[in-house]
């Protein structure tokens, strides 16, 4: 069939249509497999235990209603419940630490969960009649050469970009990308010229996807370390909550004027956690493996929680602009004092380029917000 039409928005996902026909697409350095498979019964993991402390932390204690997260060096399972009765069992490995041939099939999976987790093996065991699908994807993760264009056509969603299942930043992206392209057409079907905002759009789109890639690429050996992967849990919700959700909650994705304003603070934040996670993987690598059973209860950090909780506050474009100031002055002051702490347990180091980030405000802090607290202490 022949189709004419004003526009041509690309939502059809993996298939790409739009790029692999203009040859846009782009490799992420990120290299990481994922395999997936529901099983038609539920995964009760308090089950796990018979210790009645563990069990009864959660209040009715029914861990299964939630996602549960398994992890280790390189790689992280999730156990997710759907609303059909099944259970959603997907297994995310960096490749270099866990080759994508031992995970392709629901048999390497299960050899490979006896290995790396294997309590999960034994729930699963003699469960092949209760597979109701599996598939895998090696290398999920890419990039796109453009996403907008003032010729009238856009990709969203995974048509574009993709860079991990972890914190579920493909939803954000759909958001981010469908802001842009409903914006360009309403302003094109009005009569307006759009060759520039689609250009600004392009670059602040691929400036946002640069930026939480650097939270995953080379990152996954983080998990297998107890004491820094709260650290990194903590530092990225704290990036993503306080600088990036603010200018899509406070509506100003394409407020162009007030991100030109607060262009300075926006690269300053972002250079900042670029530092920030060469940093995480070096004290990851440099700390032991002892895993003590403990629960970091994330809620307990009260300005942590005011962080989640302001990102509906409604603000003028004043409030916005101090309100970006001040989340970014607290991820300076939450840097500072992972700085600090990393380097008193581990004096070889390398914390240079965040520190000169930092400047002065790393030596006088006002607030302990992370270490002084019952959480991570």
């Amino acid at each position: 069939h022949t189709v004419h039409t004003p526009w041509l928005i690309d939502a059809s996902g993996r298939a790409g249509l739009i790029k692999r026909r203009l040859g846009l697409a782009r490799e992420s350095d990120h290299e990481a497999t994922a395999v997936w498979f529901r099983v038609g019964h539920r995964i009760d993991i308090n089950k796990w235990s018979a210790d009645l402390a563990w069990i009864n932390r959660c209040t009715p204690p029914e861990r299964w209603r939630s996602t549960n997260h398994l992890v280790g060096p390189g790689y992280w399972v999730w156990l997710i419940p759907l609303a059909s009765g099944s259970h959603s069992v997907g297994i995310v490995a960096d490749a270099r630490m866990h080759p994508t041939e031992s995970l392709n099939s629901f048999e390497k999976s299960m050899a490979w969960l006896l290995c790396h987790q294997p309590r999960l093996a034994q729930e699963l065991e003699g469960q092949q009649t209760c597979v109701q699908d599996s598939a895998w994807v090696r290398r999920y993760s890419y990039g796109c050469e453009r996403v907008f264009s003032s010729e009238r056509w856009a990709m969203t969603g995974e048509a574009g970009v993709f860079l991990d299942p972890f914190y579920s930043p493909g939803s954000d992206f759909i958001a981010i990308g469908n802001t842009y392209i409903t914006d360009l057409i309403a302003r094109e079907r009005k009569g307006g010229a759009i060759q520039a905002r689609a250009a600004i759009y392009e670059r602040l789109y691929q400036s946002f996807y640069d930026s939480m890639l650097s939270i995953y690429r080379d990152q996954y050996p983080i998990f297998g370390s107890p004491g820094v992967l709260p650290v990194k849990v903590l530092w990225d919700y704290t990036y993503y909550w306080g600088v990036l959700c603010q200018i899509f909650f406070q509506h100003k994705l394409t407020d162009i004027a007030a991100l030109g304003e607060l262009r300075e603070i926006l690269t300053s934040a972002q250079q900042l956690n670029y530092a920030m996670q060469p940093l995480l993987r070096q004290w990851s690598a440099l700390s032991g493996g002892e895993n003590p059973s403990a629960m970091l209860d994330q809620a307990e950090l009260g300005w942590f929680a005011e962080l989640n909780r302001g990102l509906t506050d409604p603000l003028d474009s004043e409030g916005f602009r101090c309100r970006l100031h001040a989340t970014t002055a607290q991820l300076r002051d939450l840097a500072g004092e992972i700085v600090q702490v990393a380097c008193a347990q581990q004096s070889a180091l390398d914390a240079g380029k965040v520190l000169g980030l930092l400047g002065e405000r790393s030596a006088e802090r006002k607030e302990c917000l992370l270490f002084a607290s019952p959480t991570l202490h």
